[in-house]
Order: structure tokens, then C-alpha cells, then sequence
């Protein structure tokens, strides 16, 4: 009976490393890296809800300190929530997210980046192994070296997604009159050329 369980037991820990998610090692976030990244802040977690894109879920932040970007005070984030590197997020915790655009408005964050959890423990934050720095330093590291901005207003980002949604802009009726007698002129032309060209023939 024990052998069969430790048999199991490897089974399941193989399966686990075989899927593991393997990120490439990064380098501890500076002033050059921190430009990767669309939006960054220091944000405590509202709730999480399943996202309207498959294979991911959404999170959602008050941000205290905002450091790069232009958004409102409560921010959704998207997170992958299907494949082997799959994030996990509590209400309650306290993170240092560093989130890039996917679609215009829809901000993703990975479990290879440089986003990372504050622990109480300080002995439990693995993420000091990469970050060199404890969360506590970093996040001075921020906000020495990129500051602290303020939050964006709902009309400055509507006037964002103005600027970078597709615009349909229709000529003056005159200007179409206008283009109208041009096209017909040159139907004209091209209608007579045409033709005398096959007469020669």
C-alpha cells in the first residue's frame, strides 16, 4: 500500500514539474526596465471576477501609488488563469503591479514579470530572490526614481480612446459633389481612350 502511494505521489510530482511554468530569469526592475511596462503601481486587491477573454481572469485594484501610466484610481488587470503559469490573487493583498496593454484598454500582468506580492513574513517573500530588494524597497525605488503621479479623469480617457479608435470621417457635401463630377470626368476620359484605342486596332 505505501509503495503504491509513493508511486502516486512521484506520478503527481513529475506531472507537476513537467508543466511547471518556466519563466527566463530577469533582471532586478530599474529606471530602463520599468520602460517594458505600460502601467505601474502599488495596489491592494478589490475582488476578482472571471474575464470575458478565455483562459484568463480579472482582477480588480485600488491603487494607492500610482508610478507610470494614466488611469483612475480602480483598475482592472487581466491575469492568466488556465495554463501552467497561472497567477493568484486574495482580496486584501498588497501588490506592486507592472501591467502592459494588450488591447487599448485591457491590461494584462504575468507571472514572468516583475509584479510581486507583499508578504508579512518576511522570510516567506520568494520574490526577493529575483527583485534583490524587499517589497518595501522597491517600492521606494519607485517612488524615487519614476514618482508618484496623479490618477487619471474619466474624460482624459475618453479622449484617449477617441484618439486611437477608428475614425470614419465623411467629406462636406459640397467636397462630395466635388469628388462625384472628378469620377465621372474621368470614367469620360477613360471611356473615349478606350475606345479609340480599340477603333486603331
Amino acid at each position: 500500500m505505501k509503495k503504491r502511494f509513493l508511486s502516486i505521489l512521484l506520478l503527481v510530482i513529475s506531472f507537476k514539474t513537467f508543466f511547471a511554468c518556466e519563466c527566463p530569469p530577469i533582471q532586478p526592475i530599474t529606471e530602463v526596465i520599468s520602460k517594458n511596462y505600460n502601467v505601474i503601481f502599488y495596489g491592494i486587491v478589490d475582488s476578482i471576477t472571471q474575464s470575458s477573454e478565455k483562459g484568463f481572469n480579472t482582477v480588480f485594484f485600488t491603487i494607492e501609488e500610482l508610478y507610470k501610466g494614466n488611469v483612475q484610481q480602480r483598475v482592472r488587470v487581466n491575469f492568466d488563469n488556465s495554463s501552467s503559469c497561472l497567477m493568484s490573487f486574495a482580496k486584501g493583498e498588497q501588490w506592486l503591479i507592472y501591467a502592459i496593454y494588450k488591447n487599448f484598454d485591457v491590461l494584462t500582468v504575468s507571472i514572468c514579470g516583475h509584479s510581486r506580492k507583499f508578504f508579512k513574513v518576511a522570510a516567506e517573500d520568494f520574490y526577493q530572490l529575483n527583485a534583490q530588494r524587499t517589497f518595501n524597497e522597491e517600492k521606494d525605488f519607485l517612488e524615487t526614481t519614476l514618482k508618484i503621479r496623479s490618477f487619471a479623469k474619466v474624460n482624459q480617457l475618453n479622449e484617449q480612446r477617441e484618439q486611437f479608435n477608428p475614425h470614419n470621417i465623411q467629406p462636406e457635401p459640397m467636397n462630395k459633389l466635388w469628388l462625384v463630377c472628378i469620377s465621372l470626368i474621368a470614367m469620360i476620359i477613360l471611356f473615349f481612350v478606350t475606345r479609340k484605342k480599340t477603333n486603331d486596332d
